[in-house]
C-alpha cells in the first residue's frame, strides 16, 4: 500500500498543508504591516486547522475515510504544499500589491472549498465529519472576509 492510501499520511499531508497556509499568511503579515493583524489572525486559524487535523490522529479507527485516493488525493496534496512553500518562500520579494496578495489568499481559500475535499461525507466517523465541517466553514468564512476585503477595495 503507498503512502496515498496512508489515512494517517494523508491526514499529516493535509495538517502540514495548513500549516503552510499559515506560513503564508504570516509572510503577508509581514509584507503589509498596514493589514498584519487581519493576515496574523488568520495565520493563526490555519494553525489551528492543523492541530484539530492532527487531532483526528487520536482516532485511528476512525481514519478509513482518508484511504479513500479519489476524495483524499495524497499526491495533489503534497504538490499543493509544495507549491504553497514556494508562494512564501517569494512572498517578501515578490512586488505583489496588497490586493494581490489577497486575491492569491481568496484564491487559494476557493480552491480548497471547490476541491470539496473538507466537505464531510455520508458515513464519515463523527470526529471527521466534525472536523472536517469546522475546517470548511471557516475555509468559508476566511474566503468571505477576504471578497469583503477585496470589494471594498475596488470601491475606493
Amino acid at each position: 500500500m503507498g503512502d496515498g492510501n496512508d489515512p494517517q499520511a494523508v491526514v499529516e499531508a493535509m495538517a502540514t498543508h495548513e500549516e503552510t497556509m499559515s506560513a503564508l499568511y504570516s509572510a503577508y503579515a509581514e509584507a503589509y504591516p498596514d493589514v498584519s493583524d487581519l493576515w496574523m489572525k488568520m495565520a493563526r486559524e490555519e494553525h489551528g486547522h492543523s492541530k484539530l487535523l492532527r487531532s483526528l490522529l487520536d482516532h485511528p479507527d476512525d481514519l478509513a475515510p482518508f484511504a479513500d485516493e479519489r476524495r483524499f488525493s495524497f499526491d495533489q496534496i503534497t504538490g499543493e504544499t509544495r507549491r504553497l512553500r514556494n508562494l512564501v518562500q517569494v512572498a517578501p520579494r515578490a512586488g505583489l500589491t496588497m490586493p494581490e496578495a489577497f486575491l492569491v489568499a481568496k484564491r487559494l481559500e476557493d480552491t480548497l472549498i471547490e476541491s470539496h475535499v473538507l466537505k464531510p461525507a455520508p458515513g464519515d466517523p463523527e470526529p471527521v465529519a466534525k472536523v472536517l465541517g469546522t475546517l470548511q466553514e471557516q475555509t468559508e468564512r476566511h474566503r468571505g472576509h477576504l471578497r469583503e476585503v477585496l470589494d471594498a477595495g475596488s470601491k475606493s
